[in-house]
């Protein structure tokens, strides 16, 4: 549908102005669609929270619809004081006021063909926007990455798709995926020279998808797909799986299971090694699960974890706070309970913490401590606290044993993998960060994170050939990627096509929330005095802001590439004082080439005590 200069196509489940991809997020457009769709009706503010978030859902979906309906409007540039797309009806709803060029039950899908005097057509529209809307992860995902075959290395690899919630209850999505999550991990804990499982993220993409199995194991580089459904009824949950080979889509294996929930974690251990039996993975007795040894867990406790997980796996400054305060209910109802320790050490490193990094991180490193006393076999706390280790501690030869020991308990940690190869990347060992790398692509094949990295892991190798087809490709799929736009910029700048740098520089800009004014001042910096002068106006531009909230070492690369040396080192000991995380990539950012000659450069590596 059109209206002015902007096309909604449900298709592509794209937004577009003058032809130009409009970043906007998953809920805002879904609001977007529902409110185009009945075009001049009022849609009520509880009809909205319904179909976005469903009913009695546990975040603030009041809160949610203002902020989803601000998304809206600033990607359509629209006042809400004088709207001319979306109209506010105070204490009731929201109301599309834009006259459509082409509305939305004229828009013809593939594969319907549907009378408009039809009683049916409303439906398959309805029917057609859903499908959009759940399909577009896999979609994405596949534009990135078409394995076709399994590992090179022989092994045998298993993609766990997500569990279907069958209470007919979204408010339990939580715990289908919850169990997903925790089926990866501990099919993670097999043989990991015979056995590799496909990580959260690209499997998580096929959620809700209705793409056929030998599709997804094509798509994912898979042997086979397990394939499961979960239902709660009180304290008791009934989980069914069956292994399905990819090849013949033949049914390998299937079972029902009927438990009380204190028994759910040893229910996940006997799913997970009958898999392990049917794929024929010659597993030494010590190597096998042991279902017996699995421990019961305190139901409330359980469900909060699964709670938090649910929440913290969204990365969002808000799934963050929620999934943390769900861990923490998780530790108040049983302060034994190592799993929970370990999701809130999680949330204070990887997630957007909303505290200043050095309480985040010391709440971080107590946690994973907490977690490895309670229970020393399990990943995750080691990847937690390797990562601070790295950043935070500078301690080298201990964040690599961290990184090492969270790989070999969890194998399939794509975390860990992806910030174990930002670690080798630091040190200077570049191929083996680009054998990690690889291994964690080959378990996450549709994760943006991991093709975003590997982009990142040529760039810092110097093979801009190599790095900047790899961003288009990234940015392709998700031109809304501020982290994409930056770095394609760097390996412009570096093959000397300024022109095409400048143009990323400005869209990482824009995305970051540079003003308009800001961003015509950058490009008349760079009409009269080519990169230089784009380059001399971000330094000013620094010199204006709050400088506390800007990393010295950032201030420190604007420098270096204006060649201020002087400058340059003088912000580089203030980084070394403030302890700057962006340190850890001193020895390899390619901004800082033209300092590596001087002596004072050589000193500061050996004060960080980083290996020649």
């Amino acid at each position: 549908m059109k209206f002015e200069n902007i096309e909604l196509d449900l298709i592509s489940y794209q937004l577009r102005r003058n032809g130009s991809v409009i970043k906007l997020e998953r809920i805002p457009m879904e609001l977007l669609i529902l409110l185009a769709g009945r075009n001049g009706q009022l849609v009520s503010r509880e009809e909205i929270i319904e179909k976005l978030w469903g009913k009695d859902v546990f975040v603030d979906s009041e809160h949610g619809v203002n902020t989803a309906i601000r998304k809206v409007r600033n990607a359509l540039q629209d006042d809400p004081e004088n709207p001319r797309f979306i109209e506010t009806v105070v204490g009731k709803g929201y109301r599309f006021v834009a006259p459509l060029a082409t509305p939305l039950e004229e828009q013809v899908f593939p594969g319907t063909s549907v009378s408009h005097k039809s009683p049916l057509k409303r439906f398959v529209l309805l029917g057609a926007c859903a499908l959009a809307t759940l399909s577009v992860g896999t979609y994405v995902g596949v534009r990135y990455f078409r394995p076709s075959a399994p590992a090179p290395d022989g092994r045998t690899m298993l993609a766990v798709l997500p569990f279907e919630n069958l209470t007919g209850d979204p408010n339990q999505e939580y715990f289908s995926d919850g169990l997903t999550e925790e089926m990866i991990t501990q099919l993670g804990r097999l043989d990991p020279r015979q056995l590799g499982v496909i990580a959260r993220t690209s499997a998580m993409s096929y959620k809700h998808s209705s793409k056929a199995v030998d599709q997804i194991g094509r798509e994912l580089g898979v042997n086979y797909v397990l394939e499961g459904s979960a239902r709660r009824e009180g304290e008791r949950v009934r989980i069914a799986a069956q292994l399905i080979e990819v090849r013949d889509q033949s049914h390998v294996w299937a079972a029902e299971y009927d438990r009380e929930i204190q028994s759910v974690l040893q229910l996940q251990s006997e799913v997970a090694d009958a898999i392990g039996n049917e794929v024929r993975l010659k597993l030494a007795p010590a190597q096998r699960l042991h279902p017996a040894n699995s421990p019961a867990v305190n139901p409330e406790a359980y469900e909060a974890y699964l709670k938090g997980r649910y929440f913290i796996e969204k990365w969002t400054e808000e799934g963050t706070r929620v999934g943390r305060e769900y861990f923490e209910q998780a530790i108040q109802k049983d302060p034994n309970y190592a799993l929970a320790y370990a999701g809130l050490a999680d949330s204070y490193v990887w997630g957007r913490a909303g505290l200043p990094p050095e309480e985040a991180l010391r709440r971080a490193r107590a946690a994973a401590t907490k977690a490895l006393q309670l229970d020393s076999t399990l990943g995750e706390p080691h990847a937690a606290l390797a990562q601070i280790k790295f950043v935070n501690d500078w301690d080298w030869a201990g964040a690599e044993a961290e990184f090492k020991r969270a790989i070999e308990l969890n194998p399939n940690d794509t975390n860990a993998l992806h910030m174990y190869s930002h670690y080798l990347l630091s040190m200077g060992r570049i191929q083996e960060s680009l054998d990690v790398s690889r291994r964690a692509l080959e378990h996450d094949p549709v994760s943006p994170t991991m093709q975003l990295h590997l982009g990142f892991h040529n760039l810092t190798a110097k093979q801009y050939d190599l790095a900047i087809p790899q961003y288009l490709k990234v940015l392709q799929a998700d031109p809304s990627l501020p982290d994409a736009h930056s770095q394609l910029a760097v390996a412009y700048r570096q093959k000397g096509l300024l022109d095409q740098s400048l143009a990323e520089y400005l869209q990482e800009q824009a995305l970051l929330g540079t003003t308009s004014e800001q961003i015509a001042e950058l490009k008349a910096a760079y009409a009269r005095s080519g990169m230089r002068g784009f380059w001399l106006t971000v330094l000013d531009f620094t010199e204006t802001s709050d400088q506390s909230r800007i990393s010295p070492y950032r201030i420190a690369s604007y420098c270096a590439i204006l060649d201020k040396k002087e400058e340059a080192f003088e912000w580089l000991g203030k980084a070394y004082e403030a302890h700057d995380s962006g340190l850890v990539a001193i020895k390899t950012d390619s901004d800082f080439d033209n300092l590596h000659s001087d002596s004072r450069f050589a000193n500061l590596l050996r004060r960080m005590k980083l290996p020649d």
